[in-house]
């Protein structure tokens, strides 16, 4: 039986093993603190995350589901944050989901305003990992869908985790899926493929090398590429630098956004600084068709990275993931179930130890 004790600065409700050191952060979404586990020979510092509201709104409560498979799924990869412990507590004021996970120093938009200059081994370095972290999510057949430096955690080591699956989805062994009605929740705007801006009834794992293009040019640019002000300002962004959209992407989607015709830039004229390398690898994420977008493995074999690279250090999933009943039901009581066999089976996992499934 579990020992729980109450931390009222946070009105965190966890087991006694866990003693928090601080309150690291407060949103809309919950509280994060800084906390040890005492029982362990090495008291190395964890984030404890109180995620609330979730039983009180079903998209909350789906998104969580969602987030806590995942994270049990891949946990162990070493660019993809490992969940620790969680928790589901019921009373109130304490009442959230726990989850104890790998505390990492900073984000990666911290270290992207940092005036200290990259360079390029710095640059190349960072994308590599990133790209480790999402061959092992598209492996399993997963695309993540809300990758941006907000959502990318650094440690002083200059290691990167990704984190934050609450808007994945699986796709299976295909490269897309039937998309469901695109809202803000949905990837942050400025890292938005074009065709997710447009709602395209299917799309798939070029999202995220369109994510990854963007979060590229930020280490070279130290700002977002296209900060669009709304959907229409996000395409007319693009539009500045890729030059006017093929007819082929145009023809079958709800394009009604007037333009002159442009030619594409060269991203050595934006970024001065960038190897040849480096913008050729920019120029093979962003284009207006995904299937002309470079492909994890692809991007892996780029010069780019070259010099970085371990193939060793590159492992894929040993199985595709699959959601299951909570993507589909419909009954707010059976999902809070859903939400409590979910943790309830981490816990198992966790007492029994754990068969990292990544090779």
């Amino acid at each position: 039986m579990t020992d729980f004790h109450v931390y009222r600065q946070a009105n965190f409700y966890i087991p006694t093993r866990y003693k928090i050191l601080a309150i690291l952060g407060r949103g809309s979404y919950g509280v994060v603190c800084k906390a040890v586990d005492a029982k362990s020979t090495e008291p190395i510092p964890i984030a404890v995350k109180k995620i609330v509201k979730i039983l009180t709104k079903e998209v909350l409560l789906r998104r969580a589901i969602r987030e806590l498979k995942l994270m049990r799924f891949f946990r162990g990869h070493p660019n993809i944050v490992s969940l620790i412990d969680c928790h589901l507590v019921l009373d109130s004021p304490y009442e959230g989901l726990y989850c104890f996970q790998e505390l990492m120093d900073y984000d990666l938009s911290r270290v992207l305003y940092n005036p200290i200059q990259f360079l390029e081994f710095h640059v190349s370095h960072f994308t590599y990992q990133i790209l480790c972290g999402v061959k092992y999510i598209h492996s399993a057949g997963v695309v993540h869908r809300d990758l941006k430096p907000g959502n990318i955690l650094v440690s002083n080591r200059g290691i990167l985790k990704i984190c934050d699956f609450g808007l994945a989805r699986a796709i299976g062994g295909s490269n897309e899926f039937a998309a469901e009605p695109i809202t803000n929740y949905v990837a942050t705007r400025w890292y938005r493929s074009p065709e997710l801006i447009l709602r395209s009834s299917r799309y798939g794992k070029p999202v995220d090398m369109w994510a990854i293009g963007c979060i590229v040019t930020e280490f070279y640019g130290r700002q977002p590429l296209m900060p669009g002000k709304s959907l229409t300002h996000q395409l007319q962004e693009i539009i500045k630098y890729l030059g006017t959209p093929p007819e082929e992407f145009t023809r079958h989607r709800d394009w009604k956004l007037q333009y002159y015709r442009r030619a594409p830039v060269a991203w050595k004229t934006i970024y001065p600084y960038a190897s040849e390398a480096g913008c050729n690898f920019i120029d093979k994420l962003l284009r207006w068709l995904p299937k002309n977008r470079m492909t994890i493995e692809e991007a892996l074999a780029h010069n780019f990275v070259a010099q970085v690279r371990e193939p060793g250090k590159e492992p894929r999933c040993r199985e595709e993931f699959k959601f299951g009943l909570e993507e589909y039901e419909k009954d707010f009581a059976a999902l809070q179930d859903l939400l409590n066999d979910e943790v309830s089976a981490f816990q198992i996992e966790r007492c029994d130890g754990y068969d990292e499934p990544w090779s």
